[in-house]
């Protein structure tokens, strides 16, 4: 094995569907509070019980997705703008996330473990939110090292194929994961 490539986290990276099926990388379009909260590009985010979308916390358990990018109308220029995230100060009243909402999506995300074991996949855990940062906004967030066998946010398939983070005897690999506690998914509650 060679060393992986850094330990920064890169939030959620949407890689193919569970189970082989076609994936299209298709995005549905989800509303964005004026005056929200930061939502960083590859965020999980939830739906909200106002209908909305925000940046997932470490236990959100109404996860709608990953966040691609938003839409909007730029209150200052009145101009169409897109962005790979959500500023907290976007007075716009038309914002629309592109979110990668299906729960059979699966996706790569950084563990913050330095070691991997083995009888980890079909485990679940939490993530570690961490926002981006100027100048991209780029989400950091990671998969936390504290799993179990009890229901949480997202659940571990495997190791990453990437061969910048694949290396599992040194901090900054990654995991193949789905969102276990899915709004869209099977037997999830509504808010």
């Amino acid at each position: 094995n060679m060393a992986n490539a850094n330990t920064i986290g890169f939030g959620f990276r949407p890689i193919k569907m569970v189970g082989q099926a076609y994936n299209n990388a298709a995005l549905s379009e989800w509303s964005v509070a004026a005056s929200s909260a930061l939502i960083s590009h590859a965020d999980m985010v939830q739906l909200t019980a106002d209908g909305v979308v925000l940046a997932s916390t470490n236990s959100t358990v109404n996860n709608l997705g990953v966040l691609n990018g938003v839409f909007y109308t730029d209150s200052t220029t009145n101009k169409p703008t897109w962005q790979n995230y959500n500023s907290a100060s976007n007075t716009a009243t038309d914002i629309v996330a592109f979110v990668s909402d299906n729960p059979q999506q699966m996706y790569e995300i950084m563990s913050a473990d330095t070691v991997f074991n083995q009888n980890e996949v079909g485990h679940c855990a939490d993530q570690i939110l961490e926002v981006g940062v100027t100048p991209l906004f780029i989400s950091k967030s990671k998969i936390s090292n504290t799993t179990a066998a009890t229901q949480t946010q997202l659940k571990i398939l495997g190791v990453s194929r990437d061969p910048e983070h694949s290396d599992t005897t040194v901090e900054g690999f990654a995991l193949r994961v789905y969102i276990n506690e899915h709004i869209l998914g099977n037997n999830s509650a509504g808010i």
